[in-house]
C-alpha cells in the first residue's frame, strides 16, 4: 500500500544541518497494526509525517499503491491527507466549541458521500454513543482520545497513523485506546502507531526499530497478542 524508499530528511537551520532521517525503507501494508517504535529525537514523528503527506523527504520516493506522491502539489498532497489518511495524536486535538458528534462529524463532512461512515457508527464502534452531545471539556482524557480516533474512522480512512496516542493516559485508559487501533485494523486499513514505548511491540504485527535517524531492524510478528494478553505492568 504505502513505501518508503531511501528516504532521508534534513533541516537546515542557519549553518547547521540536523540529519532527521538516512537512508530509510520499509512498507506498511493493509490489515496490519505496525509499531515504529524508537526513543525520542530517532526520527519518528519526521517518518509519521512523511507517511502522511504532511512534509517531503528531502530524498528518495513515497509511494502509494505504485504512485509516487512526495512529488506531487500541495493540493494533491491535501487530497491524499483527506481522503485516504486518519490522523490520531497524542493531545486529542478535538475543537472545545463543538459537540461529540460535531467533531467527529466534521471529518467525514470534508469529504465525498463515497469516504464517509455514519457519525454514529463510528462513535458505536469507541463506546461514545452517549455522550454525542458533550463537549470536549466534559470528556476524561480517554473519551476525548476515544473521539479522537473515531473522528478519524469516520472518513475510513485506508492508512490510521498515530503518534504517541496514549501518551497523555494512564495505563488502564491506554489499553482501552490500544484495544481500538488494534480493531481498526482490516484489508483496506492500515494501522501505524509510533511510539518509545517498548511494550506495544507485542500487539504488533510488524515492528520498526529506529534510532538516530536509521532503521535498525524491522520484525514480523507472526502471532501478536490481544490488548487483554499483555502484562502493562
Amino acid at each position: 500500500m504505502l513505501k518508503l524508499s531511501h528516504i532521508s530528511k534534513t533541516y537546515q537551520t542557519g549553518a547547521e544541518t540536523t540529519h532527521a532521517l538516512n537512508d530509510v525503507s520499509f512498507e506498511i501494508n493493509p490489515n496490519q497494526l505496525t509499531v515504529i517504535l524508537g526513543p525520542s529525537g530517532s526520527g519518528k514523528s519526521t517518518m509519521l509525517n512523511i507517511l502522511g503527506g504532511m512534509d517531503r523527504p528531502t530524498t528518495g520516493s513515497v509511494t502509494y499503491d505504485g504512485d509516487v506522491i512526495n512529488t506531487e502539489s500541495d493540493r494533491q498532497l491535501t487530497e491524499y491527507r483527506k481522503k485516504l489518511v486518519g490522523f490520531v495524536f497524542q493531545f486529542y486535538n478535538l475543537i472545545s466549541n463543538l459537540t461529540v458528534e460535531e467533531n467527529v462529524a466534521i471529518a467525514a463532512q470534508l469529504l465525498n458521500k463515497q469516504y464517509q461512515q455514519p457519525t454514529n457508527d463510528c462513535l458505536a464502534q469507541v463506546g461514545l454513543q452517549q455522550r454525542k452531545q458533550n463537549f470536549p471539556d466534559q470528556l476524561s482524557g480517554g473519551e476525548m482520545q476515544r473521539v479522537a480516533i473515531a473522528r478519524a474512522l469516520a472518513k475510513h480512512p485506508r492508512i490510521l497513523l498515530c503518534d504517541e496516542p496514549t501518551g497523555a493516559l494512564d495505563t488502564q485508559t491506554s489499553q482501552q485506546v490500544f484495544k481500538l487501533l488494534q480493531a481498526s485494523k482490516n484489508p483496506q486499513t492500515a494501522v501505524v502507531i509510533v511510539t518509545h514505548n517498548p511494550l506495544v511491540e507485542q500487539i504488533a504485527d510488524r515492528v520498526i526499530r529506529i534510532r538516530d535517524g536509521q532503521v535498525e531492524k524491522i520484525n514480523e510478528i507472526s502471532a501478536p497478542l490481544k490488548v487483554e494478553e499483555v502484562d502493562w505492568g
